[in-house]
Protein backbone atom coordinates (compact mmCIF):
# COMPACT_ATOMS: atom_id res chain seq x y z
CA UNK A 1 0.00 0.00 0.00
CA UNK A 2 2.93 2.65 0.92
CA UNK A 3 4.32 1.23 -2.34
CA UNK A 4 0.70 2.45 -4.36
CA UNK A 5 0.88 5.71 -2.29
CA UNK A 6 4.15 6.55 -2.96
CA UNK A 7 4.18 5.59 -6.54
CA UNK A 8 0.62 7.84 -6.70
CA UNK A 9 2.63 10.89 -5.19
CA UNK A 10 5.50 10.43 -7.22
CA UNK A 11 3.36 10.38 -10.57
CA UNK A 12 1.48 13.68 -9.01
CA UNK A 13 5.02 15.57 -8.47
CA UNK A 14 5.65 14.64 -12.16
CA UNK A 15 2.31 16.06 -13.43
CA UNK A 16 2.86 19.42 -11.15
CA UNK A 17 6.60 19.44 -12.48
CA UNK A 18 5.38 19.00 -15.84
CA UNK A 19 2.65 21.99 -15.87
CA UNK A 20 5.04 23.90 -14.44
CA UNK A 21 7.45 23.49 -16.96
CA UNK A 22 4.26 24.16 -19.20
CA UNK A 23 3.94 27.79 -17.99
CA UNK A 24 5.05 30.48 -21.04
CA UNK A 25 4.96 33.80 -20.84
CA UNK A 26 4.68 35.19 -24.60
CA UNK A 27 6.26 38.61 -25.77
CA UNK A 28 5.67 40.18 -28.94
CA UNK A 29 8.16 42.21 -31.36
CA UNK A 30 7.29 44.29 -33.96
CA UNK A 31 9.63 45.66 -36.05
CA UNK A 32 11.76 46.26 -39.90
CA UNK A 33 13.73 43.30 -39.98
CA UNK A 34 14.56 43.55 -43.46
CA UNK A 35 14.66 46.55 -45.89
CA UNK A 36 16.29 49.91 -44.90
CA UNK A 37 15.90 50.34 -41.43
CA UNK A 38 16.28 46.85 -40.77
CA UNK A 39 19.50 47.99 -38.31
CA UNK A 40 16.56 49.19 -36.11
CA UNK A 41 14.29 46.39 -36.17
CA UNK A 42 16.76 43.97 -35.83
CA UNK A 43 18.16 46.33 -33.18
CA UNK A 44 14.78 45.82 -31.36
CA UNK A 45 14.57 41.72 -31.69
CA UNK A 46 17.99 41.65 -30.40
CA UNK A 47 17.47 43.71 -27.15
CA UNK A 48 14.49 41.68 -26.07
CA UNK A 49 16.02 38.52 -27.30
CA UNK A 50 18.94 39.24 -24.86
CA UNK A 51 16.97 40.60 -21.76
CA UNK A 52 15.09 37.55 -22.23
CA UNK A 53 17.79 34.76 -21.97
CA UNK A 54 19.37 36.25 -19.35
CA UNK A 55 15.82 35.08 -17.43
CA UNK A 56 15.31 31.81 -18.85
CA UNK A 57 19.18 31.22 -18.16
CA UNK A 58 18.51 31.94 -14.72
CA UNK A 59 15.65 29.47 -14.13
CA UNK A 60 12.75 31.67 -15.63
CA UNK A 61 10.56 34.62 -14.35
CA UNK A 62 9.22 34.42 -11.25
CA UNK A 63 5.60 36.19 -10.97
CA UNK A 64 4.03 35.37 -7.56
CA UNK A 65 4.43 31.36 -6.85
CA UNK A 66 5.26 30.42 -10.70
CA UNK A 67 7.76 30.57 -12.80
CA UNK A 68 8.04 31.40 -16.60
CA UNK A 69 10.10 30.96 -19.45
CA UNK A 70 9.75 33.54 -21.52
CA UNK A 71 8.74 33.31 -25.22
CA UNK A 72 9.58 35.94 -27.91
CA UNK A 73 7.68 36.00 -31.27
CA UNK A 74 8.98 38.30 -33.90
CA UNK A 75 7.15 39.84 -36.91
CA UNK A 76 8.91 41.73 -39.89
CA UNK A 77 6.79 44.92 -40.32
CA UNK A 78 9.25 46.10 -43.36
CA UNK A 79 8.89 49.64 -41.60
CA UNK A 80 5.49 49.57 -43.35
CA UNK A 81 2.03 50.57 -41.53
CA UNK A 82 -0.04 47.85 -42.97
CA UNK A 83 2.12 44.58 -42.10
CA UNK A 84 2.44 46.53 -38.62
CA UNK A 85 -1.32 45.53 -38.07
CA UNK A 86 -1.40 42.21 -39.71
CA UNK A 87 1.72 41.42 -37.03
CA UNK A 88 -0.77 43.13 -34.18
CA UNK A 89 -3.48 41.29 -35.30
CA UNK A 90 -2.00 37.69 -35.08
CA UNK A 91 0.06 38.72 -31.58
CA UNK A 92 -3.31 39.60 -30.18
CA UNK A 93 -5.57 36.81 -31.54
CA UNK A 94 -3.58 34.40 -32.75
CA UNK A 95 -0.49 34.16 -30.31
CA UNK A 96 -2.53 35.16 -27.19
CA UNK A 97 -0.20 37.84 -26.23
CA UNK A 98 -0.55 40.65 -23.79
CA UNK A 99 2.63 42.39 -24.62
CA UNK A 100 4.52 44.11 -27.40
CA UNK A 101 7.93 45.31 -27.83
CA UNK A 102 8.50 48.03 -30.35
CA UNK A 103 8.21 49.12 -33.75
CA UNK A 104 9.89 52.30 -34.26
CA UNK A 105 8.85 53.88 -37.47
CA UNK A 106 5.54 55.89 -36.74
CA UNK A 107 3.19 55.13 -39.08
CA UNK A 108 3.77 51.55 -37.84
CA UNK A 109 3.11 52.40 -34.29
CA UNK A 110 0.04 55.30 -35.34
CA UNK A 111 -1.38 51.77 -36.93
CA UNK A 112 -1.14 49.54 -34.10
CA UNK A 113 -2.09 51.86 -31.15
CA UNK A 114 -5.56 51.81 -31.41
CA UNK A 115 -5.42 47.83 -31.24
CA UNK A 116 -3.26 47.63 -28.85
CA UNK A 117 -5.39 50.05 -26.70
CA UNK A 118 -8.27 48.61 -27.55
CA UNK A 119 -7.39 44.87 -26.18
CA UNK A 120 -5.53 46.78 -23.53
CA UNK A 121 -2.13 45.05 -24.70
CA UNK A 122 0.64 47.11 -23.19
CA UNK A 123 2.98 48.39 -25.95
CA UNK A 124 6.79 49.42 -25.32
CA UNK A 125 7.76 51.37 -28.08
CA UNK A 126 8.94 54.50 -30.14
CA UNK A 127 8.20 56.48 -32.78
CA UNK A 128 9.27 60.37 -33.24
CA UNK A 129 6.18 62.07 -34.18
CA UNK A 130 4.94 64.16 -31.36
CA UNK A 131 1.15 62.71 -31.71
CA UNK A 132 1.96 59.14 -30.75
CA UNK A 133 1.53 59.87 -26.84
CA UNK A 134 -1.67 61.95 -25.94
CA UNK A 135 -3.39 62.31 -22.69
CA UNK A 136 -5.81 59.74 -23.40
CA UNK A 137 -2.74 56.81 -23.90
CA UNK A 138 -3.08 54.25 -21.51
CA UNK A 139 -1.37 50.92 -22.34
CA UNK A 140 1.40 52.45 -24.92
CA UNK A 141 4.86 53.42 -23.27
CA UNK A 142 7.44 55.29 -25.27
CA UNK A 143 10.65 53.49 -24.33
CA UNK A 144 13.52 55.69 -26.68
CA UNK A 145 13.71 59.56 -25.88
CA UNK A 146 13.00 61.60 -29.43
CA UNK A 147 14.50 64.40 -30.35
CA UNK A 148 12.25 66.78 -28.77
CA UNK A 149 14.23 65.26 -25.55
CA UNK A 150 17.49 65.71 -26.66
CA UNK A 151 18.06 68.02 -29.58
CA UNK A 152 17.94 71.09 -27.95
CA UNK A 153 21.35 69.83 -26.34
CA UNK A 154 22.99 68.77 -29.20
CA UNK A 155 22.20 72.03 -30.94
CA UNK A 156 23.18 74.16 -28.10
CA UNK A 157 26.62 72.34 -27.98
CA UNK A 158 27.03 73.03 -32.03
CA UNK A 159 26.29 76.23 -31.58
CA UNK A 160 28.56 77.11 -28.70
CA UNK A 161 31.29 74.49 -30.13
CA UNK A 162 30.92 75.15 -33.92
CA UNK A 163 30.25 78.70 -34.34
CA UNK A 164 31.58 79.05 -37.71
CA UNK A 165 28.04 76.36 -39.20
CA UNK A 166 25.21 78.94 -39.72
CA UNK A 167 23.20 77.83 -42.37
CA UNK A 168 22.40 74.28 -43.17
CA UNK A 169 19.59 72.10 -44.99
CA UNK A 170 17.70 68.96 -43.29
CA UNK A 171 16.79 66.15 -45.22
CA UNK A 172 14.38 63.87 -43.55
CA UNK A 173 12.23 60.60 -44.69
CA UNK A 174 9.03 61.30 -46.95
CA UNK A 175 6.24 59.20 -44.05
CA UNK A 176 5.00 60.26 -40.77
CA UNK A 177 8.38 59.68 -39.25
CA UNK A 178 10.22 62.25 -41.30
CA UNK A 179 7.49 64.97 -41.07
CA UNK A 180 7.27 65.34 -37.43
CA UNK A 181 10.85 64.89 -36.95
CA UNK A 182 12.12 67.39 -39.89
CA UNK A 183 9.62 69.69 -37.75
CA UNK A 184 11.14 69.54 -34.49
CA UNK A 185 14.82 69.79 -36.42
CA UNK A 186 13.42 72.99 -37.80
CA UNK A 187 11.85 74.58 -35.07
CA UNK A 188 15.00 73.75 -32.73
CA UNK A 189 17.55 74.82 -35.42
CA UNK A 190 15.64 77.68 -36.20
CA UNK A 191 15.18 78.70 -32.31
CA UNK A 192 18.89 78.68 -31.99
CA UNK A 193 19.47 80.86 -34.62
CA UNK A 194 20.51 78.78 -37.23
CA UNK A 195 19.18 79.49 -41.13
CA UNK A 196 17.16 76.56 -42.55
CA UNK A 197 17.88 77.45 -46.16
CA UNK A 198 16.49 73.94 -47.19
CA UNK A 199 14.01 71.29 -46.48
CA UNK A 200 13.68 68.10 -48.13
CA UNK A 201 11.87 64.79 -48.40
CA UNK A 202 12.84 61.69 -49.83
CA UNK A 203 11.57 57.55 -50.25
CA UNK A 204 13.21 55.26 -48.47
CA UNK A 205 13.30 52.77 -51.19
CA UNK A 206 15.07 55.68 -52.63
CA UNK A 207 19.59 55.05 -53.26
CA UNK A 208 20.04 58.45 -55.49
CA UNK A 209 19.75 61.31 -54.01
CA UNK A 210 21.81 63.35 -56.62
CA UNK A 211 18.70 65.30 -57.95
CA UNK A 212 18.01 66.29 -53.97
CA UNK A 213 21.29 66.86 -53.36
CA UNK A 214 21.98 69.73 -56.70
CA UNK A 215 19.38 71.47 -54.93
CA UNK A 216 20.59 71.76 -51.52
CA UNK A 217 24.34 72.46 -52.56
CA UNK A 218 22.92 75.40 -54.79
CA UNK A 219 22.05 76.96 -51.42
CA UNK A 220 25.53 76.92 -50.26
CA UNK A 221 25.41 75.78 -47.45
CA UNK A 222 27.41 74.99 -44.39
CA UNK A 223 26.15 71.43 -43.16
CA UNK A 224 23.52 68.80 -43.86
CA UNK A 225 21.30 67.72 -41.23
CA UNK A 226 20.10 63.90 -42.14
CA UNK A 227 17.57 63.80 -39.29
CA UNK A 228 15.69 60.16 -39.57
CA UNK A 229 17.66 58.73 -42.56
CA UNK A 230 18.21 54.88 -42.26
CA UNK A 231 22.12 54.26 -41.05
CA UNK A 232 22.45 52.68 -45.32
CA UNK A 233 20.55 55.67 -47.06
CA UNK A 234 22.55 58.16 -44.61
CA UNK A 235 25.92 56.77 -45.78
CA UNK A 236 25.14 57.02 -48.95
CA UNK A 237 23.92 60.67 -49.27
CA UNK A 238 26.91 61.35 -47.22
CA UNK A 239 29.44 59.50 -50.37
CA UNK A 240 27.72 61.06 -52.95
CA UNK A 241 27.42 64.70 -51.46
CA UNK A 242 30.98 63.95 -51.22
CA UNK A 243 31.64 62.92 -54.86
CA UNK A 244 29.49 65.95 -56.21
CA UNK A 245 32.43 68.16 -53.98
CA UNK A 246 30.60 69.05 -51.28
CA UNK A 247 32.95 69.82 -48.19
CA UNK A 248 30.61 70.85 -45.53
CA UNK A 249 29.70 69.40 -42.01
CA UNK A 250 27.40 66.32 -41.31
CA UNK A 251 24.92 66.25 -38.18
CA UNK A 252 23.04 62.90 -37.48
CA UNK A 253 20.97 63.85 -34.91
CA UNK A 254 17.98 61.36 -35.22
CA UNK A 255 18.68 57.53 -35.18
CA UNK A 256 22.13 56.05 -36.06
CA UNK A 257 23.99 52.78 -36.90
CA UNK A 258 27.31 54.17 -37.32
CA UNK A 259 29.28 51.15 -39.24
CA UNK A 260 26.24 51.29 -41.63
CA UNK A 261 26.49 54.31 -42.05
CA UNK A 262 30.34 54.04 -42.80
CA UNK A 263 29.87 51.16 -44.94
CA UNK A 264 27.32 52.98 -47.39
CA UNK A 265 29.91 56.05 -47.13
CA UNK A 266 33.29 55.04 -47.00
CA UNK A 267 35.53 55.90 -43.71
CA UNK A 268 37.13 59.07 -45.38
CA UNK A 269 33.96 60.20 -46.67
CA UNK A 270 31.77 59.99 -43.10
CA UNK A 271 34.98 61.27 -41.18
CA UNK A 272 34.02 64.07 -38.65
CA UNK A 273 30.07 63.26 -39.33
CA UNK A 274 28.39 64.58 -35.85
CA UNK A 275 26.26 62.07 -34.82
CA UNK A 276 23.83 61.53 -31.83
CA UNK A 277 24.48 58.03 -29.63
CA UNK A 278 22.27 55.72 -27.49
CA UNK A 279 25.65 54.66 -25.86
CA UNK A 280 28.81 55.09 -25.92
CA UNK A 281 30.97 52.26 -27.52
CA UNK A 282 33.73 52.25 -25.67
CA UNK A 283 31.79 51.33 -22.11
CA UNK A 284 31.61 48.23 -20.68
CA UNK A 285 27.81 48.00 -20.83
CA UNK A 286 28.57 48.42 -24.59
CA UNK A 287 30.91 45.78 -25.28
CA UNK A 288 28.85 43.56 -23.10
CA UNK A 289 25.72 43.79 -25.44
CA UNK A 290 27.91 43.60 -28.46
CA UNK A 291 28.61 40.50 -27.23
CA UNK A 292 25.30 38.93 -26.70
CA UNK A 293 24.30 40.33 -29.87
CA UNK A 294 26.66 38.65 -32.07
CA UNK A 295 25.12 35.48 -30.75
CA UNK A 296 21.71 36.37 -32.32
CA UNK A 297 22.20 38.48 -35.49
CA UNK A 298 25.15 38.86 -38.10
CA UNK A 299 25.13 42.65 -38.54
CA UNK A 300 26.67 45.80 -36.50
CA UNK A 301 24.50 46.35 -33.32
CA UNK A 302 22.92 49.30 -33.35
CA UNK A 303 22.43 51.46 -30.19
CA UNK A 304 18.79 51.15 -29.75
CA UNK A 305 19.51 47.62 -28.50
CA UNK A 306 19.99 49.46 -24.73
CA UNK A 307 16.71 50.94 -25.23
CA UNK A 308 14.67 47.83 -25.65
CA UNK A 309 17.46 45.81 -23.79
CA UNK A 310 16.47 48.19 -21.05
CA UNK A 311 12.62 48.30 -21.50
CA UNK A 312 12.54 43.82 -21.55
CA UNK A 313 13.89 44.03 -17.71
CA UNK A 314 11.60 46.84 -16.86
CA UNK A 315 8.40 44.88 -18.32
CA UNK A 316 9.15 42.19 -16.14
CA UNK A 317 9.94 44.37 -13.20
CA UNK A 318 6.48 45.77 -13.38
CA UNK A 319 4.91 42.19 -13.82
CA UNK A 320 6.73 40.96 -11.18
CA UNK A 321 5.61 43.80 -8.90
CA UNK A 322 1.79 43.34 -9.98
CA UNK A 323 1.49 39.13 -9.54
CA UNK A 324 0.48 38.45 -12.88
CA UNK A 325 0.86 38.04 -16.24
CA UNK A 326 -2.70 38.15 -17.46
CA UNK A 327 -3.97 41.50 -16.01
CA UNK A 328 -2.21 44.06 -17.64
CA UNK A 329 -4.00 47.09 -15.82
CA UNK A 330 -2.12 45.55 -12.59
CA UNK A 331 1.46 45.91 -14.89
CA UNK A 332 0.50 49.34 -16.48
CA UNK A 333 -0.17 50.48 -12.94
CA UNK A 334 3.44 48.86 -11.79
CA UNK A 335 5.12 50.52 -14.72
CA UNK A 336 3.29 54.19 -13.55
CA UNK A 337 4.57 53.68 -10.26
CA UNK A 338 7.92 53.30 -11.49
CA UNK A 339 9.08 57.03 -11.66
CA UNK A 340 12.37 55.65 -12.53
CA UNK A 341 14.39 52.80 -13.34
CA UNK A 342 18.35 51.68 -12.84
CA UNK A 343 19.16 50.71 -16.46
CA UNK A 344 22.07 48.87 -17.90
CA UNK A 345 23.94 52.38 -18.00
CA UNK A 346 22.56 54.51 -16.22
CA UNK A 347 18.97 55.72 -14.33
CA UNK A 348 15.90 55.63 -16.52
CA UNK A 349 13.07 58.53 -16.35
CA UNK A 350 10.18 58.84 -16.65
CA UNK A 351 8.15 61.88 -18.23
CA UNK A 352 6.46 63.23 -20.65
CA UNK A 353 3.10 64.79 -19.23
CA UNK A 354 3.79 68.48 -20.02
CA UNK A 355 4.48 67.70 -23.64
CA UNK A 356 2.31 65.16 -24.25
CA UNK A 357 -0.31 65.03 -21.17
CA UNK A 358 1.03 61.47 -19.89
CA UNK A 359 4.17 60.03 -18.21
CA UNK A 360 4.78 57.94 -21.08
CA UNK A 361 8.12 59.20 -22.39
CA UNK A 362 11.40 57.44 -21.22
CA UNK A 363 14.05 59.83 -20.44
CA UNK A 364 17.86 58.30 -20.71
CA UNK A 365 21.56 59.55 -21.20
CA UNK A 366 22.08 60.72 -24.33
CA UNK A 367 25.45 60.91 -25.90
CA UNK A 368 27.16 63.46 -28.69
CA UNK A 369 29.44 61.59 -30.80
CA UNK A 370 32.28 61.83 -33.76
CA UNK A 371 33.19 59.58 -36.47
CA UNK A 372 36.74 58.74 -36.44
CA UNK A 373 38.53 56.46 -38.36
CA UNK A 374 35.54 54.29 -39.36
CA UNK A 375 34.20 54.71 -35.77
CA UNK A 376 32.04 56.34 -32.85
CA UNK A 377 34.05 58.62 -30.44
CA UNK A 378 31.74 59.89 -27.84
CA UNK A 379 32.59 64.04 -27.52
CA UNK A 380 30.00 64.86 -24.98
CA UNK A 381 27.22 63.31 -22.50
CA UNK A 382 23.76 64.51 -21.38
CA UNK A 383 22.35 62.83 -18.49
CA UNK A 384 18.25 62.48 -17.99
CA UNK A 385 16.37 64.90 -17.40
Amino acid sequence: MKNGIRGVLAAAGMVAALGAQAETLKLGVVGGMTGPGAPWGLAIDGGVKIAVDEINQAGGLAVGDKKYTVEVLTYDDHYKAADAVTATNRLIDQDEVNYIIGPIGSASVMAMKPITERNKVIMLSNSYSTEVLDANTKYMFRVLPTQYEYNRQLIGWLKQERPELKRLAILSPNDATGWSTQKIQTAAYKDAGYDVAETKFFERSQNDFRTLLTSILAKNVDFIELDTVPPGPAGIVIRQAREMGFKGQFTKFGGNNVAETVKSAGADNAQGTLVYLSADPSSEPYQKLSQSYAKIHSNSMDDFVFYFYDATHLLFKAIQEAGTVDDTDAVRARIEANNSFDGIQGAIVWGGKDVYGVNHQIATPAYLGVIEGGKAKVINKFDAR
